[in-house]
């Protein structure tokens, strides 16, 4: 590390390989550093990992790494380098010494996951839960597999860096063709002169960020109000609005594996999106109305190792987001105690950790293991 008062820089290593993709991401967070001012903030951890682009960390790491990470997304859609389009394309198939065989564990040897970081937040696949539940804190966070029926609530995708970068790059290429450079280089100033003025202020870490950055891009930019509010809705599947859009989804989602074309639901579901755009632009605040706080928590006794970055980290979570897979490390909790913490969870966010132990979904003995 180094230190330039006031300066932003980027220290790179030189591998020609990354060099490109680092650029990018890096500059990214410069440019939050920039309209920022200067200013740093602290936010909460909730995660034992490091930052990655499928797992739930925190509000603050997912605002800052989304951002970054919709660049490589957007410079990997839209770029005419070669070298790039070979690279998140898919075109070639390779056998031998680059064999094909190691692709789905090739990405999760960078941690960074670079093709997830395109194809995955191209495809808006962080806006879903995990597809592995069982007990493995690891495959829960850093797979993208994902459970296509269960969309992630309105707390989750404030912590997901990987539904944030698609966010941001949506917003940047939205429209019936692949917009030219000039379109995106005016949306893209659009989203740095929104966040510069979301930034003004006091700010907390564990600040709603997303739908922050959202209601001040429709003070700044009224002609486009429809345009960010259709973005977040559609994206988020209507989670931030309506206590029912998960079960709409839902049951859409299964009555096309059924290929049940009579339950699709394609009208009703046409009706909710016109309500939520329409609730949204008459009071932006209701996006706000399903959040609850971060409360981060530690699992005594219970750790994960990632080796080569040897780290050995007690499991953490936040009691509002944890994932069922996750709940599952708990010493001792029974599959009776997970459906009701995740059922209790879904009336209602838990407001603090006394509004957590007062709703009684643990055993005093699950209880005694975790640290809060």
């Amino acid at each position: 590390m180094e230190e330039h008062a006031g300066q932003p820089f980027i220290l790179l290593d030189a591998e020609e390989s990354r060099f490109h993709i680092t650029l990018l991401h890096e500059t990214g967070h410069m440019a939050n550093d920039l309209v920022a001012g200067g200013r740093e903030f602290d936010g909460n951890s909730t995660a034992s990992i490091p930052h990655s682009t499928a797992a739930l960390s925190d509000r603050l790491t997912a605002f800052r790494e989304g951002y970054a990470i919709h660049l490589e997304t957007l410079a990997a859609h839209v770029s005419s380098d070669p070298a790039i389009r070979r690279r998140y394309l898919h075109r070639q198939a390779v056998f031998g010494d680059a064999s094909e065989y190691f692709r789905a564990a090739s990405d999760l040897t960078s941690y960074s996951q670079t093709l997830a970081r395109y194809d995955a937040v191209r495809d808006n696949q962080f806006a879903f839960a995990s597809a592995f539940q069982g007990p493995d804190y690891l495959r829960v966070q850093l797979e993208k597999a994902r459970d296509y029926a269960q969309l992630r609530d309105a707390n989750q995708l404030l912590q997901s860096e990987g539904f944030y970068a698609t966010f941001f790059f949506m917003l940047a290429v939205r429209g019936e063709s692949v917009p030219s450079e000039e379109t995106i280089t005016l949306r893209e100033g659009q989203t740095l002169r929104a966040m510069r003025g979301m930034l003004t202020g006091a700010k907390r870490g564990d600040a709603p960020w997303l739908l922050d950055f959202v209601c001040e891009f429709m003070r700044q930019f009224p002609d486009e109000n429809a345009a960010v509010v259709d973005v977040l809705n559609d994206l988020s599947h209507g989670v931030f609005v309506d206590a029912e859009a998960a079960t709409i989804w839902r049951e859409h989602y299964l009555a096309a594996l059924r290929l049940d074309f009579e339950h699709l639901n394609v009208k009703g579901i046409a009706a909710a999106r016109k309500r939520w755009r329409e609730q949204v632009l008459a009071d932006p605040r209701v996006l706000f109305s399903r959040l609850g706080p971060e409360i981060p928590c530690t699992v005594r006794g219970t750790h994960v190792k990632l080796v080569v970055l040897e780290s050995d980290e007690p499991v953490k979570f936040d009691l509002n987001t944890v994932p069922p897979g996750i709940l599952r490390l708990i010493p001792g909790i029974t599959e009776a105690e997970v459906s009701a913490w995740l059922a209790e969870r879904a009336r209602k966010p838990f407001a603090s950790v006394d509004d957590f132990r007062s709703r009684k979904a643990l055993r005093a003995e699950t209880l005694a293991g975790l640290d809060m």
